[in-house]
């Protein structure tokens, strides 16, 4: 595995390389932390949000109304969406009716992290609207790096993409090196951390084909170099009364235990949860208790949550939870701040705990820091959107690879986001094995 491993990672360095990268969005946002590298890995052109063509337009900032009257007022000038500090996950439908209606309006892809989102608009048409952005330094350039660089798509597209669409709106020429082949991502990965959805689940963006069907998964598993996954249905989270995760273990059996699942503790209904992980729990196809502070809306040191602790204690599985930080524009993330965990964490050494997210923002990734060096037996996740340049540095230097491991959040998010961020880290090949396999399948005692 770990010569597999090594092999990949060489290849996709090479194809970085060779792809003729041009970031179009380099961020004045500062870095939340000041020892990332200020310069980006690729070329870059420096564009302005006030004037200029093409010119860069914040979504944070302004309405997509509003960019539909920018456009239509300045027909000559070529307006870029570009993301804020809040991810563009949201709002891909705005985003994909917007480049598609109006021949001046593009978009940067960073934090445009929609599973597959680049191999969608590509489909549709819309490849010449797309240009790399990194929104470095500010983020990490690798989460946009690697969905262009394994991107699904032929070689002069990927060029176009990578670069030439930017140079296109230049005046500049295009450049397009010798191919390289895409490598194929080893299957040897365990997603500790994703979801399912299907059409009985409220999404806040277009999803489909991520239902709790082999058939949903088998592609998506093979592509993104899965050996195991496993999942929290969204609509168990919702109501694990009408819809228990064991109820959806079929695609556990069909795929020879690949997949596996986590049953939810509600708070708020704790007999009903109570009940179901009483069923769940000895089942071998269940890795552990997902609990969801935010979504349930009750602070993670209640002391409703004791019989989730206590079950686990008694069937001796982890418990997992979305853990975050505080956020100006989502309240709800404050039930889950790390610091809150601390009690049950004190309470119960011998339940082995995993903060999903490892805190989610930079805010967050401090206290969870904090609580997995203070507990021995816990662990952190990478799955989210926890793009900031420096994260997979100060996970690596602050927790340690041992105690980390690779999620996705998958269908939320496209796994290549975090890959590539831990693919262009300074972890050694051995450490990345850990993170990516070795650490899920010990800490969840699967095989």
């Amino acid at each position: 595995m770990l010569q597999k491993l090594s092999e990949f990672r060489i290849a996709y360095r090479a194809l970085r390389e060779r792809l003729p990268f041009l970031d179009c969005y380099i961020s004045d946002m500062a870095p939340e932390w000041d020892d990332v590298p200020p310069e980006p890995p690729t070329d870059y052109r420096k564009l302005s949000f006030d004037s200029g063509n093409p010119r860069l337009v914040m979504q944070t900032k302004n309405s997509f109304e509003e960019i539909e009257n920018m456009a239509k007022a300045e027909p000559e000038v070529n307006f870029i969406i570009a993301s804020g500090d809040q991810k563009m996950l949201y709002h891909r439908a705005e985003i994909t009716r917007l480049i598609r209606e109006y021949r001046n309006i593009f978009v940067a892809t960073a934090n445009v992290c929609n599973l597959s989102v680049l191999e969608d608009l590509v489909a549709d048409g819309l490849a010449d609207k797309l240009l790399y952005g990194s929104m470095a330094p500010y983020l990490d350039p690798a989460h946009a790096l690697c969905q262009v660089a394994l991107g699904r798509f032929d070689w002069k597209t990927k060029c176009a993409i990578a670069g030439n669409n930017l140079r296109r709106l230049l005046g500049e020429k295009e450049i397009i090196p010798d191919e390289l082949p895409t490598p194929v991502i080893p299957r040897i990965i365990v997603d500790a951390h994703a979801h399912t959805a299907d059409s009985q689940t409220v999404t806040r963006f277009p999803i489909a084909n991520v239902a709790a069907k082999l058939e949903d998964w088998e592609e998506k598993l093979e592509f993104f170099g899965m050996d195991m996954m496993f999942f929290t249905p969204s609509k168990t989270t919702r109501d694990v009364a009408q819809f228990p995760a064991h109820n959806e273990r079929r695609i556990c059996v069909e795929s020879k235990g690949k997949v596996r699942y986590f049953e939810v503790f509600d708070p708020r209904q704790p007999e009903i949860s109570q009940a179901s992980l009483e069923k769940s729990l000895p089942d071998p196809m269940c890795v552990g208790i997902k609990i969801h502070p935010p979504a349930h809306k009750t602070d993670a040191n209640a002391p409703e949550y004791e019989p989730a602790y206590e079950l686990a204690r008694r069937y001796g599985k982890p418990v997992m939870t979305h853990s975050w930080g505080e956020s100006y524009y989502n309240a709800t993330q404050i039930h889950s701040t790390a610091e809150k965990f601390d009690p049950y964490l004190s309470a119960y050494p011998q339940v082995k705990f995993c903060f999903g997210h490892t805190g989610g923002r930079p805010n967050g990734f401090i206290l969870a820091a904090e609580m997995i060096n203070k507990h021995p037996q816990t662990m952190g996740d990478l799955s989210g959107d926890l793009f900031n340049n420096g994260f997979i540095a100060h996970a690596l230097k602050d927790i340690g690879a041992d105690r980390l491991m690779y999620g996705t959040d998958i269908y939320w998010i496209d796994p290549r986001c975090v890959l590539g961020m831990l693919l262009e880290s300074e972890a050694s090949d051995e450490e990345l094995l850990k993170i990516l396999r070795l650490n899920a399948i010990k800490f969840y005692n699967v095989e």
